[in-house]
């Protein structure tokens, strides 16, 4: 199952990174590009309410929101593949991006977003594989942490019984010794 949760992951980490490479070319596309084809981009979006002088700086500022929020959903991916941690935030962030992927394909009726629907998908379920086999390692783990501390107590036992038991011996050897001393003094003094 981590290989399955590894190449999920990494699958979905390629495809975020293929859509943040483009949202960079957007971005910069957006900057050098003439205000009116920006414009009927957004015509063909329904949005022909916006201002020509406002379109180009809210395309940019949008784009590059977008840019970032992707590539740090990237870089989390990719991360938690070699490090095994933001399992629940990638899975968050899978759940919300299915969400806008079926409301997109609700307003545009476009099959592409059958493709984000997919990766999502891997995403998720290569979050919760991961997750699972992280609280797998953990619960071992902490068994062993466990299993040591019984077995620490243990030996402490026994070393405290071999103690009481070494203790015991010297003590009626010593209660022997005494006894001899206390029946050769009787008979030093019956002599």
């Amino acid at each position: 199952m981590k290989k399955l949760s590894n190449i999920l992951l990494r699958i979905s980490g390629f495809y975020y990174l293929l859509i943040s490479i483009g949202l960079i070319l957007s971005t910069l596309f957006s900057l050098f590009v003439d205000r009116k084809y920006i414009f009927s981009i957004f015509d063909l979006l329904g949005f022909s309410n916006i201002s020509l002088s406002l379109i180009k700086p809210i395309f940019f500022i949008l784009l590059f929101c977008l840019f970032i929020l992707i590539s740090l959903l990237t870089n989390r991916i990719f991360s938690s593949i070699k490090d095994k941690k933001h399992f629940p935030s990638n899975m968050f962030a899978g759940f919300f991006l299915l969400f806008t992927s079926v409301i997109g394909h609700v307003f545009f009726r476009d099959r592409i977003f059958i493709i984000s629907y997919i990766f999502n998908i891997f995403l998720i379920i290569g979050s919760m594989l991961g997750l699972h086999e992280k609280s797998i390692e953990y619960y071992e783990n902490e068994g062993d942490l466990y299993n040591s501390k019984i077995d620490n107590e243990d030996k402490e036992n026994i070393d405290n019984k071999e103690v009481e038991i070494i203790n015991n011996n010297t003590i009626k050897k010593d209660s022997e010794e005494k006894n001899e001393e206390v029946t050769t003094s009787k008979n030093t003094r019956n002599i």
